[in-house]
């Protein structure tokens, strides 16, 4: 018994972080830049020399 409320207490412990962090606007704010940051770095490599827009004159 005091197993099973152990990890009743650990899992109501979770949730409560996890509703914290969801209605938090800077942590929201903190995930999506990093996350976008984490998602940028790959796709420069590999555009690595890939002009969007060419540096000569039109």
């Amino acid at each position: 018994m005091a197993e099973k409320n152990k990890t009743l207490r650990l899992l109501r412990m979770v949730r409560s972080s996890l509703t914290i962090i969801y209605n938090d606007h800077f942590c929201w704010t903190f995930i999506k830049s990093y996350g976008l940051f984490s998602l940028a770095v790959p796709l420069a490599k590999y555009l690595d020399g890939f002009e969007i827009l060419p540096s000569s004159g039109i």
